[in-house]
């Protein structure tokens, strides 16, 4: 199933949402009238899931405001920040998708 169109708006409202902890691909779904089953064919048109889609979404920001930020604010906060409150969980996926942890990558990028 290909809808640009609901996709689009889908990944409008992820978007808009992204800092919501509670975020799940079933709010998803139902706040934009579709089932789950659909939201998940539809993302799989894009070779991801929903839920891997958010987290992608949220380690991107997450990875912007960590250099904009500067050393002034917490690793943690950045992750709390953009919906991932766990900040050992948001250190082991970002270094998963970023190749090192959060303050290794913001020491790297020269801040701090």
């Amino acid at each position: 199933m290909s809808d640009p169109v609901l996709l689009r708006r889908v990944k409008a409202f992820i978007d808009a949402r992204l800092a919501d902890p509670e975020l799940t691909p079933e709010q998803v779904a139902v706040a934009n009238h579709v089932s789950t089953r659909q939201l998940y064919r539809l993302f799989e048109t894009e070779g991801t899931t929903v839920a891997r889609w958010i987290r992608d979404r949220r380690l991107e920001r997450c990875r912007r405001d960590l250099i904009a930020d500067g050393v002034g604010v917490g690793v943690g906060v950045v992750g709390a920040r953009w919906g991932m409150p766990d900040s050992s969980y948001f250190s082991r996926v970002f270094r998963q998708t970023y190749g090192c942890p959060p303050r290794e990558y913001r020491r790297a990028a020269g801040v701090g």
